[in-house]
């Protein structure tokens, strides 16, 4: 099945290094839902557990990630994190899996750090509202696929080794075999693209971090000077019902 037709801007940098942007994602007006409306990633409904896209723990994505994660965890106390003590008793919030490589643990049925409705430090994931508290962003605190949602980029590489870097959503499609049982996925419904700034501008930080601040302002200038209406709409958004 071929997919819905989505707007895409190329750039060349000074690098001679070639640059793709999911315009019709970037221009959008995707925000994150978690705690109002979020069905989370199980086979089933699951708003009414609160998880979001934390059920199932992260994956780091390497060694560096891993360390600046712990560094962070080290500033975490009983008071701003529900499972201090769950996470001592077992042996620390991250570890090993099959395979290779290292995620947090889970507890419960979800990540080791989620607090749940009704703790006082407030819901969801202890290192990022430990980061707003502190008045620091939650990327410096989290691993790499948590504040990178849904944001994703990845390297193309042709038969000439050339390569060319692609920004876009992240998609069911990117978690695997695991991403054909999820029930929902807040990319590909309309239910999450109710906010108030474009995609591009909410997460300004997030982009920059993993395109540099050079490229980031060139689609500003190039691609978010433009009308919205003269930009594809998200095919989600062609499909909402209101």
């Amino acid at each position: 099945m071929n997919e819905p037709m989505r707007q895409w801007h190329s750039y060349t940098d000074e690098d001679d290094e070639t640059w793709l942007f999911d315009s019709s994602f970037l221009m959008s007006n995707w925000t994150c839902i978690y705690g109002r409306g979020c069905k989370g990633v199980l086979d089933h409904d699951a708003t009414e557990l609160q998880h979001g896209c934390c059920t199932h723990g992260a994956h780091f994505s390497d060694g560096p990630d891993r360390k600046r994660v712990k560094a962070a965890i080290k500033r975490l106390t009983p008071e701003n994190w529900q499972n201090h003590g769950i996470a001592a008793e077992m042996g620390g919030p991250i570890g090993e899996v099959d395979g290779g490589g290292y995620a947090t643990h889970t507890y419960e049925g979800v990540c080791i750090f989620h607090n749940r409705p009704g703790f006082p430090a407030g819901q969801g994931c202890a290192l990022h509202g430990a980061a707003l508290a502190a008045g620091e962003r939650p990327l410096d605190w989290k691993p790499d696929v948590c504040w990178q949602l849904p944001l994703r980029l990845e390297t193309r590489t042709d038969e000439n080794e050339r390569s060319t870097y692609v920004l876009r959503e992240w998609q069911r499609k990117d978690w695997g075999d695991g991403g054909n049982d999820f029930h929902w996925w807040c990319t590909e419904t309309h239910e999450a693209f109710i906010g108030e700034k474009a995609v591009y501008e909410e997460l300004r930080d997030e982009i920059i971090e993993l395109i540099g601040p050079g490229r980031y302002a060139w689609f500003v200038e190039n691609v978010a000077s433009q009308s919205s209406e003269t930009i594809l709409t998200h095919p989600a958004r062609r499909t909402s019902p209101t």
